[in-house]
């Protein structure tokens, strides 16, 4: 996910992402991750069905960075990661390269809805640790762990942490729970915490007031400034093309003053490409961008 304290330095009005220089992109690459985040998930790589080149549309192949400063890349699965010969499919391994060449840091999400695999992973977290991090080097990115089929959590917290030690310089940890945060969730979040750089609340309803899901984690003991919210890109709202009113819970608009009023770490959509993305543009997300300049991403 991108350096915000660095690329804030340019005028995204007047200076491409490709005019970022070779030596800039490494100098994003090695600090620590700073400011708010605002993520893009990409449904690029489905459980059953493979690569979705819905996932990502044109604006992000040029000008990615005008949109987002962290692109989450979904799916591997925990089963992947138990394979000591897993790789990326090569489409995703591309459009990787592609977002890191723009300054956008990159999360792998392992897990979603649909998954195979964490119970093994649970029982053999420094196997697939050991793999992350394979895959962390390789592709210079971070991973966020989305495990919403009932944790073990002892065996995702030492995941977690063996992840954090063995990980390169410049890419970070993450991790996705239920707007309402089962209790599996709650223990990895805080047996973790220190190794992960922010927790975010996924979104289930359109209509539902997200400040119901910052005060249970607050409630759970997860540190304001280490929350992130999501909202739903398209279909039901209309975020990807506007930024929408804080008086709106399913708006962009309402994140923003959430972020504001509680000092948290940013938000994130759910998810370019997929069911969630109807009614939204291949050439540009003005909602997005009206999003990165609130949240002060530029």
């Amino acid at each position: 996910k991108a350096t915000v304290s660095v690329l804030n330095c340019f005028d995204r009005s007047t200076t491409p992402p490709t005019m970022i220089t070779a030596a800039l992109i490494a100098s994003v690459a090695t600090a620590g991750f700073s400011g708010p985040v605002f993520e893009l998930d990409l449904f690029m790589n489905d459980p059953g069905a493979g690569y979705q080149p819905t996932g990502f549309p044109d604006y992000l192949k040029h000008s990615a960075a005008n949109y987002t400063n962290v692109a989450g890349v979904s799916f591997i699965q925990p089963a992947d990661l138990l394979n000591d010969a897993y790789e990326l499919p090569d489409e995703v391994a591309a459009n990787v390269k592609t977002l890191r060449g723009q300054g956008v840091a990159v999360q792998l999400l392992i897990g979603g809805q649909i998954s195979k695999g964490w119970a093994d992973l649970e029982k053999n977290p420094a196997k697939a640790a050991a793999n992350a991090v394979r895959l962390m080097k390789k592709h210079d990115v971070g991973m966020e762990v989305d495990d919403e089929a009932g944790i073990n959590a002892d065996g995702v917290i030492a995941f977690i942490k063996q992840c954090a030690a063995g990980k390169p310089p410049g890419v970070h940890l993450s991790m996705d729970v239920n707007g309402t945060p089962g209790r599996g969730q709650v223990a990895v979040a805080v047996g973790a915490i220190e190794h992960l750089e922010w927790v975010n609340l996924m979104v289930s309803n359109p209509a539902y007031d997200q400040t119901n899901s910052v005060n249970f984690a607050l409630k759970d003991g997860i540190p304001a400034e280490k929350i992130t919210v999501a909202y739903y890109a398209g279909t039901w709202v209309n975020n990807c093309n506007a930024i929408g009113s804080a008086a709106s819970p399913g708006d962009l608009a309402a994140g923003v003053a959430l972020v504001k009023k509680f000092g948290l770490k940013g938000l994130t959509v759910w998810a370019v490409g997929g069911a969630s993305y109807g009614n939204c543009k291949t050439d540009a997300a003005p909602g997005f961008a009206e999003t990165m300049q609130a949240l002060h991403v530029q």
